[in-house]
């Protein structure tokens, strides 16, 4: 039986558990969602975004799941064993990280190559200036530098975070006395600052006609007052030194950042921070089919490289494979890729020499390699927005929920080939992932990727695809659930298929 208010019963009788709706329509509540085959992976993602903040973040998470899978941590400048059927994965200054698996029957004869996901790690946001101690109107500010090209005016209004590096001074157990630098890592999620709007009525009717804030005076967010900080402080601490670290930054913020880091004040030397949203990521819509998130652009295809590569290593499909199946994801993409943990820098190359050293494959033979090996530079994509969709070239308007875009720019933007386009339309038909289109308008500029920047450096036949979003550059982004699980199912896919493909078709 089921009750229903203090005076009606309603009485049933079930062979088995009545179904849920049943039960929910009687208590008068809503049926329960139903689950969704892509609601897992969009979860993995929203769990991967919340642990990360800085691009030192997104390779510690990386890091997790490649350990967790069994890969084996190699190191930067150090000569590496490797063997078929094997799990690896090397960093580079915490920021750049690539991971690979070696088929079982990988040869370097006539059949093997290398099947590459490319990402970045960073997106747009606001880092901490060297000197960022600031003040003004009895609040205490901390100065920020703008990183790459965000949408500026999406972080006024919205609590913001700090998550970084920090170089530290700390003693050694075996030589006492001795202290030396160590890199850490600080994570801090909770609204530490805000940077205020300008009242509508202080504004003059052109500034009301369109927000344009001055990069430089108008971004420096808002720690605390003076009068709370001085409050909160004994006579003697209100004398802090003037030298060194605290002549730097506010003794506030160190304080906050040391707590987290469990060390002194004074062993702090040097950080490397950017600010982040607060709110953590979530599944947003009437139907939670969207993903509302920080930094999708390009954590989505980070992560679907990564998992996917791990869900393919822990397959039989690695014991039958002939390739070298890799993902690797660069920092500094957003602000041109020239860096040593950058697509332009020379570690990428440096790697593969490592890797193919330590299979013994003759220099001779790597030629070969390279022109069977092929790259998804996997980046995000503009998915047509429904206030704007006149913004898209009207015959390449992807959307939500229809699959991974291909881009293309006849400029070289993007390394989209037809031929490389095609051996992609073959995987994903194979995957079952389904595929969409996308070139700019001739009147509008087009981004570009790591893309043509590996292409070019390596000679490697590449594709610029990525899942469709909304709001890219934003500090909070949106894209759909189902894409994720449809850039994940690619990535998988890929790794599983494409030599195959590459192997019966016949080309030039």
């Amino acid at each position: 039986f089921w009750l229903k208010g203090p005076t009606k019963v309603v009485a049933s009788i079930y062979l088995s558990p009545p179904p849920i709706d049943f039960l929910c329509a009687m208590a008068g509540e809503p049926p329960q969602k139903k689950q969704r085959p892509d609601d897992k992976a969009a979860q993995l993602f929203v769990d991967f975004v919340n642990q990360t903040g800085s691009p030192y973040h997104t390779v510690s998470a990386c890091a997790g799941l490649l350990k967790s899978s069994g890969f084996v941590e190699l190191h930067d400048g150090k000569p590496w064993t490797v063997a078929r059927n094997g799990r690896y994965f090397v960093t580079k200054g915490g920021s750049e990280v690539m991971a690979f698996v070696v088929g079982g029957k990988f040869n370097q004869g006539l059949d093997s190559g290398m099947s590459i996901v490319g990402a970045h790690t960073d997106s747009p946001c606001l880092r901490l200036r060297p000197n960022s101690k600031v003040s003004g109107a009895g609040m205490l500010q901390v100065g920020m530098q703008t990183y790459g090209g965000g949408l500026w005016h999406t972080w006024f209004d919205r609590p913001l975070g700090v998550a970084g590096k920090v170089v530290i001074r700390q003693g050694s157990a075996d030589k006492p006395g001795v202290q030396s630098l160590a890199e850490r890592l600080v994570h801090i999620p909770e609204p530490l600052m805000l940077i205020p709007n300008l009242a509508i009525h202080l504004q003059s009717p052109d500034e009301r006609k369109g927000f344009s804030p001055n990069t430089e005076s108008h971004l420096q967010p808002v720690l605390c007052s003076k009068m709370f900080d001085d409050a909160s402080r004994s006579a003697e601490e209100l004398k802090e030194p003037k030298d060194g670290i605290f002549a730097r930054h506010h003794t506030a913020l160190l304080e906050r950042i040391a707590k987290d880091l469990g060390c002194k004040l004074g062993d702090i030397v040097d950080a490397d921070l950017c600010l982040m949203d607060s709110t953590p990521a979530c599944l947003a819509g009437l139907y939670q089919e969207f993903v509302s998130a920080p930094r999708i652009d390009n954590l989505l295809s980070t992560w679907a490289a990564v998992k996917g590569l791990c869900d393919f290593a822990s397959s039989p499909a690695l014991a039958e494979s002939q390739d070298i199946c890799m993902a690797v994801s660069f920092d500094h993409e957003e602000c041109g890729s020239q860096s040593v943990v950058g697509a332009e820098g020379a570690t990428f190359p440096s790697w593969l020499d490592s890797m193919l050293n330590g299979l013994e494959v003759a220099p001779v033979a790597r030629s070969a390699i390279f022109a069977r090996s092929f790259l998804l530079s996997a980046d995000c994509a503009h998915g047509v927005h429904p206030n704007y969709a006149s913004k898209h070239q009207s015959e390449h308007r992807p959307e939500f929920h229809k699959g991974i875009v291909i881009k293309t720019n006849a400029n070289q933007r993007y390394a989209t080939t037809a031929i490389t386009s095609s051996l992609f339309r073959e995987v994903c038909k194979r995957a079952d992932v389904p595929v969409q289109d996308f070139v700019v308008r001739n009147d509008s500029p087009c981004g570009t990727t790591i893309g043509p920047i590996v292409s070019a450096k390596l000679g490697i036949r590449t594709i610029d695809i990525g899942a469709p979003q909304w709001a890219m550059h934003s500090c909070r982004e949106t894209c759909a659930t189902s894409d994720c699980a449809h850039l994940l199912t690619l990535c998988k896919g890929f790794f599983e298929l494409f030599r195959q493909i590459d192997s019966d078709a016949d080309t030039m």
